[in-house]
């Protein structure tokens, strides 16, 4: 972990046990949709950060980071609450709960080139929303606060804070590879064709994990066959379709068509392999994606090239 992920974790904590004092404080005077609405802001907040972050942490481990989120967010809001009414604190509680199984889904399915960005602007909402309750519960007639009644300083406030904290580098050090794939297959045999055992043709080889497919990119001729053999190296399930596959025609192997025979599908369960030999007839971009529920939008796409 870096020195952000420290910062943000100290940030939230001091902050929380801060509204707790004030509610404890306070309790006799706050009006009771006052003290709603504080505890269902600050819940939700609290666990959609808390939540994400868990997502991007245990990323493939959705029921984990889901369980963990709910129950760090009950006993985090259950302390800022305790001190308030019973029916605010069942409200923040369940406002806890949605935001961090919400929280884990999102932490979970994000692309990891954009996981960082996330934690931070949520981040950056989370100290928002705790100052603006802060300033506006329970300093509402200080003076000190005067300068945050313009809402364009406030903004500017957020903006330079959200900067300042990213300049600190990584919340969490996640692996990225999205961006460094990016091959060529050509017919010449000294390219990065390899050749596939016990058939003629080239093997194209396309290894799927969450979430991308390694190569996702290739360039190869009209009228050459190559088997497709998509390697599933991940923990779920995984597939690859092509959008369009007029142009495709089947030799032999496991894929089958559907959708008017405009499709090419290809499917395999975490270790397994399922292949295609097929030759490419006519010329374009071939697009393939992975079928899955939110798979294609976090990246597992790409594209076959033929030309003449």
């Amino acid at each position: 972990m870096n020195i952000s992920f420290f910062i943000m974790i100290i940030v939230v904590i001091l902050s929380a046990g801060y509204i707790s004092f004030l509610n404890n404080r306070n309790k006799h005077t706050i009006e009771k949709m006052t003290s709603m609405t504080l505890g269902m802001s600050i819940g939700m907040i609290t666990s959609l950060l808390i939540g994400t972050l868990l997502g991007v942490i245990l990323k493939e481990n959705l029921f984990m980071s889901t369980i963990l989120s709910m129950g760090i967010c009950i006993v985090f809001i259950y302390i800022i609450t305790a001190s308030l009414d019973i029916l605010t604190m069942v409200e923040s509680i369940m406002s806890a709960m949605m935001g961090g199984m919400m929280g884990a889904m999102l932490g979970d399915m994000v692309a990891t080139q954009y996981a960082d960005s996330l934690i931070k602007i949520l981040f950056t909402l989370y100290v928002f929303t705790v100052s603006l309750v802060i300033c506006y519960v329970f300093h509402q007639k200080s003076k000190k606060i005067r300068y945050l009644q313009n809402p364009f300083i406030y903004a500017i406030i957020m903006a330079s804070f959200f900067i300042l904290f990213h300049q600190l580098g990584p919340v969490v050090n996640i692996a990225n590879n999205s961006f460094s794939n990016n091959h060529q297959l050509h017919q010449n045999p000294t390219s990065n064709y390899t050749q596939y055992s016990g058939n003629n043709s080239n093997a194209m080889v396309i290894s799927s994990e969450e979430y991308q497919y390694t190569p996702y990119n290739f360039s190869i001729k009209k009228g050459q066959t190559v088997t497709l053999r998509l390697e599933n190296k991940g923990k779920i399930e995984h597939d690859l379709e092509f959008k369009e596959a007029k142009g495709i025609k089947v030799q032999s192997g496991s894929a089958h068509r559907h959708e008017g025979d405009n499709a090419l599908h290809l499917h395999a369960t975490p270790g397994k392999t399922s292949q295609v030999t097929v030759t490419f007839t006519q010329d374009g971009i071939y697009n393939f994606y992975c079928t899955l529920p939110s798979h294609e939008q976090l990246g597992m796409k790409g594209t076959i090239t033929v030309d003449s």
